[in-house]
């Protein structure tokens, strides 16, 4: 039974004062309308923070906040490995009381082309591109240089190729666990795609972030219980 964990030897810690921290709070039952406020930021990568022997098929850039990551870090990484962005970590900002707002990325067209898989919710997209029609979006955003789109919904989760829009459901039995929809798809399908084609990939992501909703905190599962979820609910 595989388990979804990273060896204690794999991981590379860094010094910072603060971690970031944020408090949600929501206002639906659905969980989709909600208030962000930011309790405390870390400190920001630098390229000097990854070690030149490192060697990786993905670079993930998982930020929450922008400012987390410095852009170069982007083209300079590209050349080292695919590079998987969640625009969450360049559109969040913190406000004058500490509130969480969104603003455009001014340098989206330089840095999109080096981007192998973007990830944006429903309205990080429109944000960026102007339209609320997220195959629309998607494609606007594969125009300007991204490869592989994702948007999360409520409902489902699309992906875009260039060649062909994919979307599978969200099927979640309850949302005590919403926090973290966005993050959990997209770790598990940039991971699935090392080696799977886009809809088993998205299939697979999609499952296991429905399933991770029904419980609050990180996905602690097995891979065998996720494929259990798929045959029941998929």
């Amino acid at each position: 039974m595989e388990i979804f964990s990273i060896p204690k030897e794999n991981v590379i810690t860094l010094d910072s004062k603060n971690t970031t921290s944020i408090r949600n709070i929501y206002h639906t039952k659905d969980r989709e309308r909600r208030t962000c406020t930011a309790l405390s930021i870390a400190d920001p990568f630098k390229i000097s923070d990854i070690p030149d022997n490192i060697d990786s098929r993905i670079f993930h850039f998982a930020g929450l906040i922008s400012g987390e990551f410095d852009n170069e870090m982007i083209k300079t990484l590209g050349n080292r490995g695919k590079i998987a962005l969640d625009i969450q970590g360049f559109l969040r900002a913190v406000g004058k009381n500490n509130e969480m707002i969104f603003r455009d990325w001014k340098e989206k067209k330089e840095y999109l082309p080096y981007i192998d898989y973007l990830k944006t919710d429903a309205a990080e997209a429109e944000i960026m591109t102007g339209v609320s029609e997220r195959k629309k979006a998607a494609k606007i955003l594969f125009s300007w240089g991204a490869k592989e789109i994702m948007i999360t919904h409520n409902k489902e989760v699309l992906l875009y190729n260039g060649k062909k829009a994919y979307t599978c459901p969200l099927k979640p039995r309850n949302l005590s666990g919403r926090t973290g929809r966005g993050d959990t798809c997209f770790s598990a399908y940039i991971t699935e795609r090392k080696d799977k084609e886009i809809e088993k990939a998205l299939l697979f992501a999609t499952a296991l972030v429905s399933f991770k909703m029904e419980k609050p905190g990180p996905f602690k599962g097995t891979r065998d219980e996720v494929e259990d979820y798929i045959e029941k609910f998929y």
